[in-house]
């Protein structure tokens, strides 16, 4: 399904772990270069600098193209409706494989800016078609759901962590336009039911994330998982369902009271921590990150609600916390911890360094070995007479 050539992939990833062991020194440039020439990799990749250039200048091109295009087919009735961006879709989309194939693009800038246009347009047409620029927002369900499944394709044919990401937020989206055809029922039930998608998604990435089957998609499926953890703290954050139920009721923003007031509060201000203990104990990068992330939403969220001194105030005492706070945890890790160490390394887990000293034992036990040139001017064996040897 993946557009790239699985035996460069993997070979990708070989140079890429091992490259880590070489610039920490734990392995020699000759055996890196060794390394490099038994795992060969064909993919045109430029540096960080030229990917963006490439891409900005790939969009440049695209938006001129296109609007000549566009320009050419104005006079007719055909350039007014969305089967025109359809039909720019489907020509992007064939540039774009075409491209990537005969060059070996992979995440070069030039296929990232085709994928993304090919998706704009996409998204263009789909809501088009369902009339959501004239404001008629009844078929935006079917939209959403083949907005899905066209993400869903692209994360699958170029393992892209916005198309991954994409796929999850049109997920989710058609889950609450579905459950909200339900109407008052179906609204006033919308938290816990995205909360519940949002559980049942996460837990299906995760397993997804302990199969061999996906190692190329491991970062699309980090990004799900993303998606996934936002989905389930926003569904039960006191602000986004006070939101919701005036919404419903068609009351103001001055109604700050829901019902099970008390348990979106305790959603608000435990998952976070929760969320945080949870990378503590397994040494989790992304629920880390993530937690610290909405352990801020959830602050804010007790701001807008509570006034208990002026923000200036608030902002003073919280930001001297937090440097305290870090500065203790800077000291306390500067010993490694159950893991967990404020030093900046490559190796979280040294076990790995077996199967890479595996790998570097197989590159270089399979490199060319040249013969010893003999020492003698004769011909033959050892002896270095007359060209005879051993078995004469």
């Amino acid at each position: 399904m993946i557009i790239y050539n699985q035996l460069w992939l993997n070979n990708l990833r070989v140079v890429k772990k091992l490259r880590d062991d070489y610039e920490d020194g734990y392995i020699g440039k000759g055996e890196f270069l060794a390394i490099k020439q038994h795992y060969p990799v064909g993919f045109y990749k430029p540096r960080m600098v030229g990917v963006i250039g490439f891409f900005i200048l790939t969009l440049f091109a695209l938006t001129l193209s296109l609007a000549l295009l566009s320009l050419i087919a104005a006079g007719g009735n055909f350039a007014g409706t969305p089967y025109w961006t359809l039909f720019l879709c489907i020509g992007c989309y064939a540039c774009l494989e075409g491209m990537t194939k005969a060059n070996n693009y992979f995440h070069s800038g030039i296929d990232n800016a085709l994928l993304y246009y090919t998706v704009g347009l996409a998204n263009t047409t789909a809501f088009w078609i369902v009339g959501f620029f004239s404001n008629d927002q009844s078929g935006l369900l079917p939209a959403f759901i083949l907005l899905t499944l066209v993400y869903l394709y692209l994360t699958l044919r170029f393992a892209d962590l916005l198309m991954a990401a994409g796929t999850c937020i049109y997920f989710f989206c058609a889950v609450y336009f579905t459950w909200a055809k339900l109407g008052g029922f179906g609204m006033a039930t919308m938290p816990f039911i995205m909360i519940l998608a949002a559980a049942v998604a996460y837990y299906i990435l995760n397993l997804l994330n302990k199969k061999s089957i996906v190692i190329n998609y491991i970062n699309c499926i980090a990004a799900g998982r993303l998606v996934a953890i936002v989905v389930l703290y926003l569904a039960g954050n006191y602000f986004v369902v006070n939101k919701l139920n005036n919404l419903l009721k068609n009351l103001d923003d001055s109604h700050t009271q829901v019902q099970l007031g008390w348990l979106f509060w305790l959603w608000t201000i435990l998952l976070p921590l929760a969320l945080l203990a949870t990378a503590i104990k397994n040494k989790d990068r992304l629920f880390l990150r993530t937690g610290m992330a909405l352990s801020v939403a959830a602050v804010f969220t007790f701001r807008y609600y509570y006034h208990l001194l002026p923000v200036e105030v608030m902002l003073t005492i919280g930001g001297t916390i937090l440097l305290l706070l870090a500065y203790t945890i800077i000291n306390y890790l500067k010993q490694p911890k159950k893991g967990i160490t404020y030093t900046e390394t490559r190796k979280a887990n040294w076990e790995k360094l077996n199967l890479e000293g595996f790998i570097i034992g197989q590159t270089m036990g399979h490199a060319h070995q040249t013969p010893a040139k003999s020492q003698s001017p004769f011909g033959g064996g050892s002896g270095g007479g007359g060209g005879s040897s051993d078995s004469f």
